[in-house]
């Protein structure tokens, strides 16, 4: 089975890296930090804590290495690092609720040619949907967020969460409502006050 996997190019750059070859190993980190940084992010809200994890988990990677065996296909294995460095990020972290930073720039949105009020509108709505995916239960936001924002198939997600394909469908399906509905609830109306007279 695992001479499936070694045609794909990500597989054969980490076997070289695992040879001893910093050259590939540099070339898998420039082709997939982005996308580790952005599932953390989603994952914690957070972009320190997200740069911070996705660090932790290229570490693992360059100490893996050496032991590397192609199982699955190279982002696979990645995003199953990713997912436990999270998961233990959480509990080191205990049960808390992850508080957005709003004054940090989210780090997959590219900001060229927007107007001032445009960026507004844009960072309010990323906030908005940033805040509703914070807000799911843990059995629903990796999978929301591997399947909407890593654009990862059923049967890959499944492999990285030790799920069947048919339980990530649900879990996916549940995460999408529950984000719609948070989306969807009407802002809450400031108090009044009311006056005595």
């Amino acid at each position: 089975m695992a001479g499936d996997y070694k045609q794909d190019p990500d597989v054969q750059l980490m076997l070289k890296a695992g040879r001893g070859n910093l050259q590939s190993f540099e070339e898998l980190v420039l082709k997939h930090q982005k996308a580790v940084l952005n599932a953390a992010y989603r994952y914690t809200g957070n972009p320190s804590v997200a740069e911070e994890l996705s660090q932790e988990v290229f570490i693992r990677v360059y100490r893996a290495a050496s032991s590397y065996r192609p199982e699955a296909r190279f982002s696979t294995w990645l995003f199953t690092i990713v997912r436990n460095v999270c998961s233990n990020y959480r509990m080191r972290e205990g049960k808390q609720d992850y508080q957005m930073d709003y004054d940090a720039d989210l780090p997959s949105i590219s900001q060229s040619q927007e107007n001032p009020e445009q960026r507004a509108m844009r960072r309010e709505l990323e906030h908005k949907i940033q805040e509703a995916i914070l807000s799911l239960p843990e059995t629903l936001r990796l999978p929301l967020i591997l399947s909407q924002f890593q654009q990862m198939p059923y049967e890959e997600i499944a492999r990285v969460l030790g799920l069947s394909v048919a339980a990530v469908k649900v879990r996916i399906h549940r995460a999408r409502h529950a984000l719609a509905e948070r989306l969807l609830e009407p802002r809450k109306p400031a108090r009044k006050t009311v006056t005595s007279g």
